[in-house]
């Protein structure tokens, strides 16, 4: 075999720097798009996803729903809102079952009935604390219940929520205005101390859903007035009272479900979700900029490791494992952000591609003027086994073709004209090439016909006879040219009419290679054409007589 050059090719860190410019680029500019916010849309979808992948969870805070339902709605014969006389008879059972803490969903704001204000009132002060919901404004008045400010035994929170701009509920709110909202006042009697603030980054945290709607325990109202409701169902824990029947409008589309959930529902995910810790939180900016950049990289990583098409199918399994682990750190409580590292990983990619086709066409226009001094019709000829190389002698014969013209680059598939006899045409060009280029991939050696002879051991063999006609041409420069990890084949490996092939130097041609492709191959036929010898250097000697 011929000599290797133990030194990496000149223009070697040329790919090396556009392959790091590419990563670098794409990692720039995913991560402006992660600082901007700019998809910040495809995010929130990407969380309503995961939701839905991780399913429901159990229910936690001991925290049970008693709904103004349809039921509770046709006994009572009205429509929401209901007599407050109701909730006064409501508020007396449930007190009466030992609950760790009643809130209400629902506004009692301004006088209505004189009668039902005052039984309100009277179970609110017998029975409280009672968390209650209202408005919050930035006049400094703050709605009150039944317009009796202090009133005894009420307990004020913000009903305020903040949608999303797609009009989906995903986080609640700190404090609306100057009132903290409904689940962070629950909190906060429940566990008899204030909840941190900075738990709300923006005045804003996720809230952890553990379900569509009906993943609570709930039960109807008018069930709890009529004492229809074990005692046992309620002592000890959080009872949230509201209004779950959809003909009250206080319904919202959350990241759980496409399904409308109550307010009331919602408000008890939240407060579920503080009782837990905030168990759900975005990942630290840290994280998440090295992630875009090193998802940026893999694609020139890759590419330095392997073939084009190796590369890209690489990068599809780098993506489908990041997907995998993005929605594990979900099911663990960590959001990673999917779409900015989506986008990174594709930037990198399309960089990638980029600077290995220019680095191609660079040194396919080096060649061309290492290979100016060949003039002549087919100066290139590319021989190459049928159902093996067909992708890698077209990506030879297209390259070549672009710099030289059609007609200075032979192959069998497209330069033989209808009509012309196959085997003359083949001879014909073989004799009138300068360069052999002998495509060989990793089943080349061993492939057999239908018999289960070897090819290469058949006499007849077409691959065999090209290359024999090359190598006995002192005039012909033979150049084996390997693809995806094929090895160089021995003489042992070889009929003895092929054995000088072993003997030329191969290159490789390889995504990673391709420098060191442009350069042996210019090397090897220029020289052969300045010694005057045969295909790299072959003493007279060694060149075979005949055909097998």
């Amino acid at each position: 075999m011929g000599t290797r050059s133990s030194q990496a090719p000149p223009r070697l860190w040329l790919r090396h720097a556009l392959l790091a410019a590419a990563a670098l680029g794409a990692g720039a500019l995913a991560l402006l798009a992660y600082e901007t916010g700019a998809l910040n849309g495809l995010e929130r979808q990407t969380v309503d996803a995961r939701f839905a992948i991780r399913g429901a969870q159990p229910p936690g805070g001991g925290v049970v729903i008693v709904g103004v339902d349809q039921r509770t709605l046709s006994a009572i014969g009205a429509r929401p809102p209901i007599p407050r006389g109701e909730y006064a008879q409501a508020l007396d059972r449930l007190r009466a079952a030992h609950p760790r803490l009643i809130a209400i969903d629902a506004q009692f704001i301004g006088a209505t009935n004189p009668r039902d204000d005052g039984a309100l009132l009277a179970a609110i002060a017998r029975d409280g604390p009672i968390l209650l919901a209202t408005q919050d404004s930035v006049d400094g008045t703050l709605p009150v219940p039944a317009n009796v400010p202090g009133a005894r035994g009420a307990v004020l929170g913000s009903a305020a929520v903040d949608t999303d701009p797609d009009n989906v509920l995903r986080r609640m709110i700190y404090a609306a205005v100057r009132l903290k909202t409904f689940a962070v006042v629950a909190a906060e009697l429940l566990q008899g101390r204030p909840v941190d603030p900075n738990r709300f980054p923006a005045n804003h945290a996720w809230v952890d859903f553990k379900g569509p709607p009906g993943t609570f325990p709930a039960y109807s109202l008018i069930d709890v007035i009529d004492g229809r409701v074990p005692a046992a169902k309620l002592a000890g824990r959080t009872v949230l009272v509201g209004v779950t029947d959809p003909v009250g409008k206080d319904v919202f589309v959350t990241s759980a479900s496409s399904t409308p959930m109550s307010g009331v529902e919602f408000q008890a995910n939240a407060l579920s979700t503080i009782l837990d810790g905030f168990p759900l939180q975005p990942a630290s900016d840290g994280l998440e900029i090295v992630l875009l950049f090193v998802l940026a990289a893999v694609p020139a990583v890759l590419s330095l490791r392997l073939s084009g098409l190796s590369a890209l199918i690489a990068a599809v399994g780098v993506l489908l494992v990041f997907l995998v682990a993005a929605q594990l750190a979900f099911d663990s409580g960590t959001i990673v952000s999917i779409p900015d590292a989506i986008l990174a990983l594709a930037l990198g990619t399309v960089g990638s591609v980029a600077a290995e086709s220019y680095v191609q066409r660079r040194q396919l226009r080096d060649l061309q003027a290492v290979l100016h001094l060949l003039p002549g019709p087919s100066d290139f000829f590319v021989s190459y086994r049928r159902g093996q190389s067909e992708l890698a002698a077209n990506t030879l014969r297209e390259g070549l073709a672009r710099k030289f013209g059609d007609d200075h680059v032979f192959m069998d598939t497209d330069a033989i004209h209808p009509g012309e006899q196959w085997p003359r045409r083949i001879v014909e060009a073989i004799e009138a090439c300068r360069a052999m280029l002998v495509v060989i991939g990793p089943q080349w050696v061993e492939a057999r016909g239908s018999s289960g002879e070897r090819r290469l051991d058949d006499p007849e063999d077409w691959v065999r006879r090209e290359i024999e006609a090359g190598l006995r041409s002192e005039q012909i420069v033979v150049v084996p040219v390997l693809h995806d990890g094929a090895g160089e084949p021995g003489r042992d490996q070889l009929p003895d009419s092929l054995g000088p092939l072993a003997d030329c130097q191969s290159v490789q041609l390889t995504g990673r290679d391709v420098d060191r492709w442009i350069e042996d191959l210019a090397q090897r036929i220029q020289k052969g054409r300045m010694r005057g010898l045969g295909p790299l250097g072959r003493s007279a000697s060694e060149q075979p007589s005949t055909p097998a």
